[in-house]
């Protein structure tokens, strides 16, 4: 499908067969801020009660796509993979998200999510810096087992800063900086991931409320100010490893990521099962 289709419809959610004209009135429309807030600071880092703001995105020009579904068999077992293009400037550049889904999950209640962001260095090329590769397989094992359930995948590399930037952050941890130092290093915010895309795929698929598998908080803080009613958490904790402890634990203590502190200690037992809360 041309960008062009991105342009067409005035409501932030449209379909490759059918484009709704929606407006004041419309219930996915109405009653929002007409600006998204994208944060930088890190929740407990210094200064993080002020302002933080990466920049404003105009919800006039936020735009997202279904463009199709398929069948997709995995070594997780067989979902439905539904591709979408998101915009958030009116259509001039886009992202594509994904929607992995096991079961039904039109119309329902309490459907299990995963929010989760592409990892180049560790979902292709088995980097074992981060948890992130763990972290989605494990998401698919627990939807699969747990359906309905949906695994949004978001192109914000680096929470947001590009793999280019993150490989220059990567090169300031060699030299003892932290995750969130590095970026800070850099001229970069520690956070810049924004998840409009996400509640537009979950109101044209009819998703009513959602348990959402993290441990971030500010991933439930935004998607919850978008609107998504989140009404559980799974936690979605990895055991760390030699070159991943330093990042868990600083995810633990400077972002308050909710992992409990035996998951970043190396004499600790094997990955444990998701659970839901």
């Amino acid at each position: 499908m041309m960008l062009t289709k991105l342009q067409t419809p005035s409501c932030r959610v449209a379909t490759n067969k059918s484009v709704r004209a929606h407006g004041a009135g419309c219930p996915c429309c109405a009653g929002r801020s007409r600006s998204v807030r994208v944060s930088a600071a890190a929740p407990s880092a210094p200064g993080a009660q002020k302002d933080g703001l990466v920049r404003l995105i105009d919800e006039d020009k936020v735009r997202t796509v279904h463009i199709a579904e398929t069948m997709l068999p995995t070594r997780h077992g067989n979902f439905r993979l539904r591709g979408y293009k998101h915009s958030t400037d009116g259509g001039k550049t886009f992202a594509e998200p994904t929607a992995i889904i096991c079961g039904k999950v039109e119309g329902c209640e309490e459907v299990v999510l995963r929010v989760h962001d592409a990892c180049f260095t560790s979902e292709v090329l088995g980097s074992l810096k981060c948890d992130c590769a763990e972290q989605l397989q494990m998401s698919m094992e627990y939807i699969h087992a747990n359906a309905p359930g949906i695994v949004i995948y978001l192109w914000q590399e680096g929470r947001g800063i590009g793999l280019a930037n993150k490989i220059a952050a990567y090169k300031l941890q060699e030299q003892g900086l932290d995750t969130v130092d590095a970026n800070r290093a850099l001229g970069l915010p520690d956070d810049s991931r924004e998840y409009t895309s996400v509640r537009n795929i979950l109101a044209e698929l009819g998703v009513k409320s959602v348990r959402l598998m993290t441990n971030n908080p500010r991933k439930i803080n935004v998607l919850t100010a978008l609107g998504v009613k989140v009404t559980g958490r799974v936690p979605c904790q990895i055991q760390a490893g030699n070159h991943n402890k330093g990042y868990l634990e600083a995810k633990t203590m400077r972002m308050d990521h909710m992992i409990d502190n035996s998951y970043w200690t190396l004499d600790e037992a094997p990955v444990a099962p998701a659970q839901a809360e």
